[in-house]
């Protein structure tokens, strides 16, 4: 599950830098959880094309990721609002501790 969660992060971080049929194949895999062979079908595909345009969009993702950080990135951000928001009694800052972490 954490892989598929981590997946669909990537994808709404760098999902727009791939090109066309990549990004579609990609976001009809993780975001709408179709098959490959569902794929096939709706783009006029094989099986074996659509999981390999998944491969490889998920490796560009996954080197903008190594990259840029930007998962990590807002992760550490995320933890630090939790941890602000845990350890403040000030309602107005556990508001924005809250704010940062729904946003995120």
């Amino acid at each position: 599950m954490e892989d598929f969660v981590r997946k669909g992060n990537l994808y709404e971080l760098y999902g727009g830098l791939l090109k066309e049929n990549p990004r579609r194949v990609y976001e009809y895999h993780v975001v709408d959880d179709m098959s490959f062979s569902e794929i096939g079908e709706e783009l006029s595909i094989s099986r074996q094309a659509a999981q390999e345009l998944f491969r490889r969009a998920d490796r560009k993702l996954q080197s903008f990721e190594e990259i840029l950080r930007l998962q990590e990135k807002l992760l550490r951000i995320r933890g630090l609002a939790l941890s602000i928001r845990e350890q403040c009694r000030d309602p107005k800052i556990e508001a924005l501790a809250r704010e940062i972490i729904d946003g995120i």
